[in-house]
């Protein structure tokens, strides 16, 4: 996640040049991580997630992604290989993040250096983006579309990130990030996680209006509801509700006292007031998908074949279709990979998003529990809405959410087979 953020401000800002080594340099990373961890025989799935579902779910996907790289439409070799990395290349964090968590002996410690030297800086860098013109120096994005991305003559901050949708996702991971801190120090009563919680969510709550993106303000409300359902059926659960609403609250008093508080939020309100695409956006959210059955039929275009990079390696571009857009992700894997890939790829999310919500409501830590919120509200969301194929920086937050949930619930799966194989006493 670090190279993402420092490869979007080396592109956006400083030295262009290197955004793609670098970008290069982070597959490499990644790819080197996954072979350093097969040398030493430790990357295998535990024992839990080898009976599980998973193997065939991914392997079969993944199958499905490899061999239609080779689909006669796909435009060149070059463009497959492109979206084998798209599908696949963040899914072995499914792998490797849990051996890296299986080693983290303080919790806090790693949580803090997240807040403080990733999630904290970006978020106040977007909140003094927002507040400069959008001639300075930060607003390139602005200053080229200012009408585009501009409302009410602030400019919808895009953070490190180059385009407004990469900056919306990192908030909207912001905001289940501190939530999840926020949540599992209010239950477990650990002021060291309500406090950097709360900070962290306070901020992400601030900043997430200014993206000027609906999406990033209405989004997290969607599984809100069933990890607030998960906590109150616990023991302190009442507590947990009772103390975030006198801290919503007071939050919302203070806010509506200060003006930094309440201009992202008076922003984004007047934008959804005067959008005119509000219901034909859902409408076409909803009806994208069924309209692409027939266009990518049970083979499909081929991996790679609609993604936005096709261009610049190859020169047919990619694949054009008279009539058809390439907004939703549903809608575009349905044309790549056809109506056989595409249930892989559904029922991989769903089972995801079953694990998430699995170890969300059987977490036992207030460090398990944290993890779990986080990973259960990105993974559900993401079940409808949102682009973990074509959108790089949502995809690598995507899959680390769900190795953290993978991680989780195989622990506890092992733990509750140690349990039932132990001795009853008499």
């Amino acid at each position: 996640m670090a190279l993402i953020v420092v490869q979007g401000a080396l592109r956006k800002w400083f030295l262009p040049g290197l955004a793609t080594p670098l970008y290069i340099a982070k597959d490499v990373a990644l790819l080197g991580a996954l072979a350093l961890l097969s040398d030493r025989r430790t990357l295998r799935l535990t024992a839990p997630l080898r009976r599980s579902l998973l193997p065939v779910l991914w392997g079969g996907f993944a199958a499905v992604v490899v061999i239609q790289a080779f689909n006669l439409n796909v435009p060149s070799l070059s463009v497959g290989i492109l979206g084998i990395r798209s599908y696949l290349l963040y899914s072995t964090l499914l792998v490797i993040l849990p051996e890296a968590l299986q080693q983290v002996q303080r919790p806090k410690r790693l949580l803090l250096v997240i807040s403080v030297t990733l999630i904290v800086p970006v978020l106040l860098l977007g909140m003094y983006q927002y507040w400069q013109p959008p001639g300075s120096w930060i607003n390139q994005y602005v200053a080229d579309e200012a009408q585009a991305v501009s409302v009410l003559s602030r400019p919808r901050i895009t953070g490190t990130f180059s385009y407004i949708g990469g900056m919306g996702t990192f908030l909207t991971f912001a905001v289940f990030f501190g939530l999840g801190i926020f949540l599992a120090g209010l239950h477990y009563k650990d002021r060291f996680y309500q406090i950097l919680g709360g900070g962290v969510l306070g901020l992400a709550l601030v900043v997430a209006p200014m993206n000027g993106s609906r999406s990033v303000v209405l989004g997290p409300l969607v599984p809100f509801p069933f990890v607030l359902y998960a906590l109150l059926r616990r023991r302190r659960g009442l507590a947990v509700a009772i103390s975030l609403l006198l801290l919503a609250g007071g939050g919302a008093y203070v806010a509506s006292e200060s003006g930094v508080g309440t201009e992202g939020w008076e922003t984004i309100e007047y934008r959804m007031e005067k959008a005119s695409d509000q219901g034909t956006r859902i409408q076409s959210m909803l009806l994208d998908p069924v309209r692409k059955v027939s266009v990518g039929g049970l083979v499909g275009y081929g991996t790679g074949s609609t993604h936005q990079a096709a261009g610049a390696l190859s020169a047919s571009g990619r694949v054009q279709i008279e009539g058809v857009g390439y907004e939703g992700e549903l809608g575009r894997v349905l044309i790549e990979l056809g109506i056989f890939g595409t249930l892989l790829f559904l029922a991989l999310k769903a089972w995801l998003a079953w694990i998430g919500w699995q170890a969300l409501r059987r977490a036992s830590t207030v460090w398990t529990t944290a993890l779990s919120v986080m990973a259960f509200c990105k993974l559900f969301l993401n079940l409808g809405v949102g682009m973990i194929v074509f959108n790089h920086i949502s995809g690598a937050l995507y899959w680390i959410c769900a190795g953290c949930a993978v991680w989780v619930w195989s622990r506890q799966e092992v733990q509750k087979g140690a349990l039932s194989r132990s001795p009853t006493k008499a």
